[in-house]
């Protein structure tokens, strides 16, 4: 049986792995030349704050649990968001996003689909099979991650009765996918065939630390 120390431990190499495939990742993604098109600029912009969250419930996991769990949907809503940006979104969606912030743009962003919608749009007219992978991504994920936004019974009962180590792994191994699919997008920001070859090279080398990816292609 496997001592909690044990399991600490091991947890503790899986923090540090991740923290070490965010690195690359993150390098990987500053080596991106920004475009002015509309579809090049919004999505670069959404995955990079997906790539924030993703590198904040990193450093939050060992010591704040429920905010880092809370953080795995904006990750997520970002990714979405990005893929959406890039495949099905109209002109006139980029432009509300680039838009000057102010009370007009506000309320202009609003009137933006919502993640359901941005799912069926992918599904028609993004990669083949991404809009079902993440509709699926979404099914697993939303009711506990609901709960954590909400201070709902998840983050309370996890308050009375602690983490279990599995938990918080499975939650990383999901932030490292949405991590690792960012290079997907960069892959074709970019049109650049060693994206791509990166993108395999650390699906082999920190496996350990992902949960099985289900590959979409364009």
């Amino acid at each position: 049986m496997t001592s909690a120390a044990q399991q600490s431990d091991q947890f503790g190499a899986v923090l540090e792995r991740s923290r070490s495939l965010g690195a690359v990742i993150e390098e990987t993604w500053r080596c991106l030349k920004d475009g002015d098109e509309p579809r090049l600029r919004v999505p670069a912009g959404l995955c990079g704050i997906s790539l924030d969250h993703g590198r904040a419930i990193r450093l939050l996991l060992s010591v704040s649990p429920p905010s880092a769990i809370a953080l795995l949907r904006p990750q997520y809503e970002s990714f979405v968001r990005a893929v959406w940006a890039r495949h099905a979104a109209r002109p006139g969606d980029l432009d509300r996003l680039l838009a000057p912030l102010t009370l007009e743009s506000q309320q202009a962003a609003k009137r933006l689909p919502g993640v359901s919608d941005m799912l069926v749009a992918i599904d028609k007219t993004g990669p083949s099979g991404a809009g079902a992978l993440l509709a699926r991504a979404r099914e697993r994920l939303w009711d506990g991650l609901n709960s954590f936004i909400h201070g709902g019974i998840h983050p309370f009962r996890r308050g009375q009765e602690g983490y279990p180590l599995s938990l918080l792994t499975d939650l990383l191994k999901n932030a490292n996918a949405l991590s690792v699919l960012t290079l997907l997008v960069l892959a074709e920001l970019t049109d650049d065939p060693a994206i791509v070859e990166v993108l395999h090279a650390l699906h082999w080398e920190f496996q350990d630390i992902l949960p099985p990816l289900e590959p979409f292609v364009s």
